[in-house]
């Protein structure tokens, strides 16, 4: 019966959780950028728009940082993290799917874009 009662439960929890195309086992990309977070998060917004890619407010971070999906034809292929680093700087971690090269390319040609305009 207890058995019954947890695979239940796992099976039911399992259901929850939407990872679109990240995977369980993702890649991560982390760049740092000479910026406060809303300067950071604006830029990579329009620089996900240039990509027919936008970003999605998540839940925020237990350090105060915000959590973004990075969404293609309403499926996420990336989680984006945008926290504060130092005082002038702000840290941007990607996770997205190891196997897909397209969602790396777009990743780091948004990097690049925000690296050169901020």
């Amino acid at each position: 019966m207890k058995r019954m009662i947890v695979g239940l439960s796992l099976v039911l929890l399992g259901g929850c959780v939407d990872m679109g195309r990240v995977g369980l086992h993702p890649d991560t990309k982390t760049a740092y950028f000479d910026g406060h977070p809303y300067q950071v998060e604006s830029c990579l917004t329009v620089a996900a728009q240039d990509r027919r890619l936008y970003l999605e407010q998540d839940d925020p971070l237990p350090n105060g940082g915000k959590r973004f999906n990075l969404v293609e034809d309403n499926e996420t292929i990336a989680w984006v993290e945008i926290s504060k680093f130092s005082h002038h700087q702000t840290s941007a971690t990607f996770y997205y799917d190891p196997k897909a090269a397209d969602i790396s390319a777009s990743v780091s040609a948004m990097i690049a874009a925000c690296k050169t305009s901020l």
